[in-house]
This record gives structure tokens, C-alpha cells and sequence, in this order.
């Protein structure tokens, strides 16, 4: 390719004159080359095919003679025979052979010659250089024999040079010819050409726009000649006006450059007005955010203790529109926070490896009481990747929080608009090729559908398929935005199919890489009233400036079993720490005097017992600067406020080491 490209960069910075040559030469010697080698062809046939047929008519001849003689066994009037031919000097030999395949009669130019071989088919044929001719000896259908006859090849290599050399000298003068006539005839182009280029060169160099090009003919560079005429006309009438307008122009790019200045100053001031109005935006959503789940964590926790001691049926249905009331405004604050991140470009995934079947199960886990408050089936189905064994996890590398907050959003929303019947979630990983496939996640509901025409507005911020629906269902319309967000930054895809009256399917795929199997330590979906038991001598250390939250975790924390210290504030945790040995610590992160990274940061520096205490950030928010920040301080984890009693019961079990009692 590169000499290719070479080659007709060289070709097309020749001179004109050059290239009508090169074209003449080349078209000449293809047309000669084809039609020499053509009659090359067609004479070394046409002599080959006479040479058969002569050979053919003197088989003939010599089998009418033959008949008799192998009629009669008559060997010597045969040997006559096939003699007579040492007059053709072209034979080499000549063999007749009895039905048999014996030989009957054989002639050969080289005395002592063997005979031919015995003919497997009639006509001609080549064994090595040596070509033959057979033909068999018939008297009234009844075979008597076969004639062979081999052909020396001389006389036929000698007429092929011949040919051969004649169309060459033929191709060689016809070349010549044709490259003469061009070399002549091209000048009758060339030379308007080039009279044409000296005056355009001329023009160049001394800017004499007042010159004129010689038409000499009334062709295409006839016209060309003309055409450059009526240009330099155009230049000369141009120039007269530029040299009358330059006089104004300065002063005119002057008041419009001043006037341009003065409109990027107020863009600029538009731009950073509109910068710090959106940074003032977030800022805000992220603070009110938090400041409204700060009050949310005692009211859900309180409910939750509650609707476990409580035995009134009125109270609990009370206390149930509480829970549920408040755990909608924490969802609406959860997507309020999100778009903002989205808004902003904010996505950044923190991948790590993820026990699959765990994951899912977590997500059920969580999601089967709100599923069994509306009388809801909620089933999960879970296909296994080839090679892979019921007791055996699959591993890859994500980011677990997006992946379950997509699952989460996607169950949320089928929960909410299904009111009779199941929702079906299903997990299966396709394509897997060198440990890399793609996970598929469906979740199927039984709900109220959407209309075909609907469908396009479900992945759009604050949209939803009818005004009718905000009012009848609440929400802001943003889970599936975010969702679709993610799961684009995850580097996959999202959709949804929908028959309006009868159901919907969402589904979502995100390429990963497996990392491999690992035998599983529990069951894929855990018993959803399992708790941790604990013996006295385990303990945490809950750290919040808030005293209902303090109160509220403690609570939560004896409850699953586990006994409970409660600090105010980092120097009182300082001080505990310092003198028990807790085996975990819940660490508020955001608290006034000593705040829970610099509290978390001081504990790690003087900590020396192996493994260290795990510490487990608290906060109603966590930023992507909050997480850099905890790994950078040693805090190993974060729970998010308002704590849910099943999320800190899976905490504790993860991080708190259980023994024997």
C-alpha cells in the first residue's frame, strides 16, 4: 500500500507532457501485450490442433492397412507397416498392440527404443515430455488392437519460438510507434499549457494584474485561457474597491472589536453567574438533603422498634403509614442527591469484587417487606453460568453500590405500580468467553403496564407517563434517569417493554469479568428474622453527637444481640477506646469540636493491636470526597443514615467477629 501511495505521488508531480507519455506508453503496451499474447495463443493451437489432426489421419490410414494382419497374426506385413513411418520426421515411434495389450508391431526412431506404453484412453495424451496418440483398430464393431504413435516435440518447440519471437518483435515495434507519435503529438497540448502557466507565474511575481493569457484554440484550454482572463478582470475591479473601502475599515474593526470585548466581558459574567448559581444549586440539594435525613433516622428507627413491640392492629396500621410516609421522603432525598451527582458529572464507580449470589440476596433481602405489605410475590430467579455448581459463588468486579441502587430503583418502582399478583426478578450472565460475558438483570411485574407511546418518557429526569400518575403514586420521576445514568457509566445498557393493562419488563445488562469461583459460606437468600447472637464479652462503640440518634442505635444494636457503649463526641471516644477494647466502633463522621475522620485518624495512630478495630463511618450523606477520605483515615466501611435494623444486623455480621458462646 505504501508503494502504491508512492507511486502515484510520483505520477501526479510529473509534467503534463510526462504524464501523456506515461499513459500513451502504459495503454500501448497493455493493448500490444494482450493482443500479441492473444495471437501467441491462438497460432500455437491452431499448429498443435493440425499437428493432431495429421497425426489422426495417419492413424487412420495405418489402421485400414492393419486390419488384415492382425485379422491373421501376419506380425512381418504389420512390421512393414508401421516402418514406413521413419519417413515422418516428427515420429518417434509407433506401436500397435493386439486387444490384448500385447505388442504386435513397434517402430522406433532410437534403435533399441522400448515400446510405447498401452494406451488407457483414446486421443491424445502426455506422459512427462513425451506426447502420444491412440486410437484403437476395429473391423465391423469387433476391437482387434490399439495403434500408439509418439510425436517428437521438436518441431513443435521450434515453431513456438518462432511465434514466440515474431509476436515480441510485432509488440517491441508497435511500442516504438506509438511512443514516437505521443512524444510528437503531445507538444499540440503542452505547449498552450505551458504558455499559460508562464503568464499566470508572471502575474504571480509581479502582481501585474493587467496582464492577459493567449487563446489559441477554442477547446478546454481555450476556455481555461479565457477563464483566467475574466479572473484577473474580477481581481482588477476588486482591488479598486478594497483600496476604496480600506479607508473605513480600520475604524470600523476597531468599533466592532471594542463592541465584541464588551459582549465577551457580560458573557463571562453570564457564565460564572450561571456556574456559581448550579455549584450553589448542588451544594444546597446536598445540604438541605442532609439536614432533612439527619430527623428521618430517629423517626424510621423509633417506628421499626415500635411495630416490633407493638400488639395493637390499629397502632401498628398507624404506625406503618408513618414508616411508609417517611420512607418515601428518604427515597425522594436519595434521588434528589444522585441527579445532583449525575448533574454534575459526578459518577465515579469504586469497583471491587462482588460475591454475585450475595448481592442479589441482599437486595430481596430488603426489598421482600415492602413487596409483602402491598400482598406482593416477589420471586427471584438465578441462572447458574455454565461449569458453575449450586455451592459455589460467582465472582466479578463492580461497583456494588450502583449495581444494587439500579435493582433497587427498577423492584421499587414495579412495587409501586403493581397491585395484585408477582414481581419476577431474574440474574443470568450470557456470553461468557475468556471469563468476560455480560450480566443480565429482568425485573418482570404484573402491575398497570405502559402505553407503546409512553415508553420513550420513563428514562427522562422528572418525567413520568402521565400527570395523572404523579398524584396517584407521588415521586418526583428520577429513579429511572439515575438508574439509566449508572448504568451507562457502568459501561452497559438499559430498557423497558410494556403491554399497558397487563405488565412490565425492565431490564438492564453490564459487561463483566469473572474472577473466578469460590466455595459459598451461606445460603443465597438468608432467613429474613435472622439474628446475630452474641456473647457479653463482644461490644460497640457507637459515636453521634445526636442523643436520639445515640439512643435510637443503642437500642437497635442490643436488640441483634450485641452490647453497646455510647460516645457524644471524638474526644469521648478517645477516651473509651483508649480504654476498652471494643470489637467495633459506629463512628459519626460529621460531629462538631473533633470530627469522626480526624477521631478515626487519631484511634489508628495509636492502635497497635493486630487486626486493627474495624471502624464503620456514619453519616446521612456520604460525598465521593467522604469515601476518599475514609479509606485515606483507616474508617474500613460506611452505613448510611437512617440505619435500617436488617442493614446494621448484615454490618455487624460482616464486621464484628462472632465467637462461640
Amino acid at each position: 500500500m505504501t508503494d502504491s501511495n508512492s507511486l502515484a505521488r510520483t505520477f501526479n508531480n510529473l509534467p503534463i507532457s510526462r504524464k501523456i507519455l506515461a499513459i500513451t506508453f502504459v495503454s500501448s503496451f497493455l493493448t500490444l501485450f494482450l493482443l500479441c499474447s492473444l495471437s501467441f495463443l491462438r497460432e500455437r493451437e491452431s499448429y498443435f490442433e493440425k499437428k493432431m489432426s495429421s497425426l489422426d489421419t495417419l492413424a487412420r490410414i495405418l489402421e485400414s492397412n492393419t486390419i488384415a494382419a492382425l485379422r491373421f497374426d501376419d506380425k512381418h506385413i504389420a512390421k512393414q507397416y508401421v516402418d514406413t513411418f521413419q519417413l515422418e520426421s516428427d515420429i518417434e515411434s509407433v506401436c500397435i498392440f493386439t486387444e490384448e495389450g500385447d505388442v504386435f508391431a513397434h517402430y522406433s526412431r532410437t534403435p533399441g527404443g522400448p515400446p510405447s506404453i498401452f494406451p488407457a484412453s483414446l486421443g491424445e495424451f502426455r506422459e512427462g515430455n513425451r506426447i502420444f496418440y491412440a486410437t484403437d483398430v476395429a473391423s465391423n464393431g469387433s476391437l482387434l488392437g490399439k495403434i500408439v504413435i509418439e510425436i517428437n516435440t521438436d518441431s513443435l518447440k521450434a515453431a513456438t519460438w518462432k511465434l514466440l519471437w515474431t509476436n515480441v518483435l510485432f509488440f517491441i515495434g508497435g511500442l516504438a510507434i506509438t511512443s514516437a507519435l505521443a512524444s510528437r503529438l503531445q507538444k499540440v497540448i503542452t505547449s498552450p499549457i505551458n504558455e499559460l502557466v508562464d503568464v499566470t507565474r508572471n502575474i504571480a511575481s509581479e502582481h501585474r494584474f493587467d496582464a492577459k493569457a493567449v487563446k489559441r484554440y477554442n477547446d478546454e484550454i481555450g476556455s481555461l485561457a479565457d477563464s483566467v482572463n475574466n479572473m484577473l478582470e474580477t481581481i482588477r475591479i476588486r482591488d479598486e474597491s478594497l483600496r476604496r473601502i480600506n479607508v473605513n475599515l480600520e475604524q470600523t474593526v476597531e468599533k466592532r472589536t471594542r463592541d465584541l470585548n464588551e459582549r465577551n466581558k457580560s458573557l463571562r459574567k453570564a457564565i460564572d453567574a450561571a456556574q456559581a448559581a448550579a455549584k450553589a444549586k448542588s451544594v444546597f440539594l446536598a445540604t438541605t438533603s442532609h439536614e432533612l435525613r439527619t430527623p428521618l433516622n430517629p423517626i424510621i428507627g423509633y417506628v421499626d422498634r415500635l411495630l416490633e413491640k407493638s400488639n395493637d392492629l390499629e397502632s401498628t396500621h398507624e404506625l406503618e403509614i408513618i414508616k411508609q410516609s417517611a420512607e418515601l421522603l428518604l427515597r425522594l432525598i436519595d434521588d434528589i442527591l444522585d441527579f445532583t451527582r449525575v448533574e454534575r458529572g459526578d459518577i465515579r464507580l469504586q469497583k471491587k469484587v462482588i460475591n454475585l449470589q450475595k448481592c442479589c440476596s441482599d437486595v430481596v433481602y430488603l426489598m421482600r417487606e415492602e413487596a409483602k405489605s402491598k400482598q406482593l410475590d416477589l420471586e427471584f430467579k438465578f441462572e447458574l453460568p455454565d461449569g458453575y455448581s449450586p455451592d459455589q459463588a460467582v465472582m466479578f468486579e463492580s461497583d456494588e453500590v450502583r449495581l444494587k441502587q439500579v435493582v433497587f430503583n427498577l423492584i421499587g418502582n414495579a412495587i409501586k405500580f403493581t397491585h395484585k399478583g408477582k414481581i419476577t426478578i431474574s440474574t443470568q450472565i450470557q456470553g461468557i468467553e475468556n471469563d468476560s460475558g455480560k450480566l443480565c438483570i429482568r425485573v418482570e411485574d404484573t402491575g398497570i403496564g405502559i402505553s407503546e407511546n409512553d415508553i420513550n418518557k420513563l428514562f427522562k429526569p422528572f418525567s413520568q407517563v402521565d400527570s395523572g400518575l404523579n398524584r396517584q403514586y407521588s415521586g418526583m420521576g428520577l429513579g429511572l434517569a439515575i438508574s439509566r445514568s449508572f448504568v451507562e457509566a457502568m459501561g452497559g445498557v438499559i430498557n423497558c417493554s410494556s403491554i399497558e393493562g397487563k405488565g412490565s419488563v425492565f431490564w438492564f445488562e453490564i459487561p463483566i469479568v469473572l474472577k473466578g469461583q469460590v466455595e459459598q459460606t451461606q445460603t443465597l437468600i438468608q432467613s429474613f428474622n435472622h439474628r446475630v447472637a452474641a456473647t457479653d464479652s463482644q461490644s460497640v462503640l457507637l459515636v453521634d453527637d445526636e442523643r436520639v440518634n445515640r439512643e435510637l442505635g443503642a437500642s437497635m444494636i442490643r436488640s441483634l444481640g450485641f452490647h453497646v457503649v455510647c460516645a457524644k463526641d471524638g474526644f469521648e471516644a478517645l477516651d473509651l477506646s483508649g480504654k476498652h477494647d471494643f470489637g467495633l466502633i459506629l463512628m459519626d463522621i460529621r460531629m462538631p469540636r473533633l470530627d469522626g475522620f480526624s477521631t478515626a485518624e487519631a484511634i489508628r495512630d495509636r492502635q497497635k493491636k493486630e487486626p486493627p478495630t474495624p471502624i464503620i463511618a456514619l453519616s446521612a450523606h456520604i460525598t465521593r470526597q467522604d469515601e476518599e477520605r475514609c479509606q485515606k483515615v483507616g474508617i474500613n466501611d460506611y452505613l448510611q443514615k437512617p440505619l435500617k435494623i436488617q442493614v446494621l444486623n448484615e454490618f455487624l455480621k460482616k464486621w464484628l467477629v462472632v465467637q462461640p458462646s
